[in-house]
């Protein structure tokens, strides 16, 4: 998150510790390929399983964040999320007390130290870092834009380049009177330099 922040030049909150993150969590991957990654190693998914568990339905979610598991299921159905709806799991943190907060803060893992790793992080209202996002994502859509602009201005300049030297070559053509000349210059590979009268190149040369 302190990348986008850098490159989006919009300066990182302190979390409010709303614990939403914290009790209602799902990773953007399903339970099924979560397991396979812990399976070969993969850090997140390790630190994720050691912290996490599954609520047993979306209903049971539902009770805790309804607002984080329509969003979540809203971004399945409209594409966003590869996920589909079927296969979407929520968790909450083992280490999650409700009057003390998080029990293992100073030794928990990295992927809660830098939630949200990403502006497009499905968020509640409620986190500080809502409103950050929303800041974030606009910030990028201005730079997509530009980004845009640019390739257009590149694309314009580059046809009025083309279009210089298409002027050149006709007015250089304009000043030629032998017509084989004319073709050698609007055809040029065609030919070759020649002192013969047939400016074509012959089959296999």
């Amino acid at each position: 998150m302190e990348q986008w922040s850098e490159k989006l030049n919009v300066p990182l909150p302190d979390c409010a510790k709303c614990g939403v993150c914290c009790l209602c969590a799902t990773p953007s991957v399903s339970y099924k390929k979560l397991l396979e990654k812990a399976a070969k190693g993969d850090k997140f998914a390790r630190d994720f399983f050691s912290i996490f568990v599954p609520y047993k339905n979306i209903d049971e979610a539902r009770k805790i964040s309804g607002e984080i598991v329509d969003k979540t299921i809203k971004s399945c159905e409209d594409g966003t999320n590869d996920i589909p709806v079927e296969e979407l799991v929520f968790y909450r943190c083992r280490h999650y007390h409700f009057t003390e907060k998080c029990l293992v803060y100073e030794n928990r893992p990295e992927l809660c130290r830098f939630f949200p790793d990403s502006p497009f992080t499905i968020l509640h209202e409620n986190c500080a870092f809502y409103n950050w996002a929303k800041e974030c994502k606009k910030n990028y859509n201005k730079l997509k834009d530009k980004i845009e602009k640019l390739k257009e201005c590149k694309k314009e300049l580059e046809n009025m380049k083309e279009q210089k030297r298409l002027e050149e070559l006709y007015r250089r053509i304009k000043t030629l009177k032998d017509d084989k000349y004319k073709f050698m210059m609007l055809v040029p590979s065609l030919c070759i330099v020649s002192p013969a009268s047939s400016w074509l190149r012959k089959p296999g040369s």
